[in-house]
């Protein structure tokens, strides 16, 4: 049978090295038992959570077709160029070997490589707990924990909306460009490891510092270089950037609900600002200190919050300037397209976008645009 499914995925849960941020040990908190977390759930919303946690495994959504008492979702994933169609059934009742037989019969009859049988119902016969064709309540809940497509209300997992918009937009570009690890960006941003790095012993956040440095340098072409591991404890920053003889001290910040800058966090920030950078730009000066994050939700709520926190990193002589992770994969996608020619990317100005602090996504949209389109 094709092994690379949503098997995999259930097995990856349990190993999964990335630390729970303190907003999902909430959650954690909060859900419960398993079993009624999964039963609260109604077949629609089901369904819904099933594809958006196959988007984020890397499978490709085909369609859906609702039989009554539940739904049957057709996706496909691609092994040594080959396309495979995945049929995963989901229902809202204890499961049973007359309905594991049904759908391997209709797999078969689909041409399916292979299938999967999802309840929000634990099964009655123990042999179903032990197939593994078929995803028990438990299971698929500690699965929606692990998924960056999935936020938690009123007790329930639900389809983070704009996770997954963002994730479907991108993926038949991503399937054809992504050789930088673009797609894992916006879960690591989340501090999540992304399905294909389930058994990675590096942490959600050191992938998160390692795949945004090579964006900056290889898609960016921007000049770089990371401190690293080994300078962990230091007064460092994650990596130094230099464009023009300009230098941008890089700081990823890996968040399952965004970043919010603290105190202590904000003083070593300071500490980076002031410190001398010798033989890297024309001067040994941080000209502004770089947050990338999943997001910034109390300085996107009150600007002004984040302006008192920026005139003090002016006051140091620098600047501050937050980057969305999601932004930055966009902004890539548009400039990767074409024939490969990035050497247009020389052209944006870079002083400019980071100018606005808080970076607007469109400002740095259309000017990736407008350099592809005068290159």
């Amino acid at each position: 049978m094709y092994a690379d499914g949503w098997r995999r995925i259930v097995t990856s849960a349990a190993t999964s090295n990335s630390p729970p941020s303190p907003a999902s040990a909430t959650d954690l908190e909060i859900v419960g038992d398993d079993v009624s977390a999964a039963a609260s759930l109604s077949l629609d919303q089901l369904r819904r959570l099933c594809q958006a946690i196959a988007v984020d495994a890397g499978l490709f959504f085909v369609g859906a077709q609702r039989y009554g008492r539940y739904y049957d979702l057709l996706f496909t994933s691609t092994v040594l160029l080959h396309p495979r169609h995945v049929l995963v059934r989901v229902a809202t009742e204890p499961p049973s070997g007359a309905m594991l037989e049904a759908l391997a019969g209709e797999a078969v009859d689909r041409g399916c490589a292979d299938f999967l049988l999802i309840s929000t119902k634990p099964g009655l016969d123990p042999a179903m707990a032990n197939s593994e064709h078929v995803l028990g309540p438990a299971a698929f809940v500690d699965l929606c924990r692990r998924s960056p497509m999935v936020e938690w209300r009123d007790r329930r997992p639900t389809t983070h909306i704009g996770a997954y918009r963002a994730a479907q937009r991108r993926a038949r570009h991503l399937k054809e460009l992504d050789s930088f690890g673009l797609s894992w960006l916006p879960a690591l941003s989340r501090n999540r490891l992304p399905w294909v790095l389930r058994d990675s012993t590096i942490t959600a956040d050191e992938w998160f510092e390692r795949v945004t440095f090579r964006l900056a340098t290889s898609v960016f072409r921007a000049n770089g270089v990371r401190f690293g591991t080994a300078s962990r404890g230091r007064r460092v920053g994650d990596a130094l950037l230099w464009w023009r003889g300009r230098l941008a001290l890089l700081d990823c910040k890996a968040a399952q609900n965004g970043y919010k800058l603290g105190v202590d966090d904000e003083r070593r920030l300071l500490d980076y600002a002031r410190a001398r950078y010798p033989g890297y730009g024309d001067s040994d000066t941080v000209d502004c200190v770089v947050l990338v994050s999943s997001g910034f939700p109390t300085f996107e709520a009150d600007r002004q919050r984040f302006d008192n926190r920026r005139a003090r990193f002016r006051d140091a002589g620098s600047d501050l300037a937050c980057v969305r992770a999601d932004d930055l994969v966009d902004s890539a996608l548009v400039l990767l397209g074409g024939d490969g020619d990035t050497r247009f990317v020389d052209s944006i100005c870079w002083p400019r976008i980071l100018a606005d602090g808080l970076v607007q996504r469109e400002r740095l949209l259309t000017s990736c645009t407008t350099a592809r389109r005068h290159r």
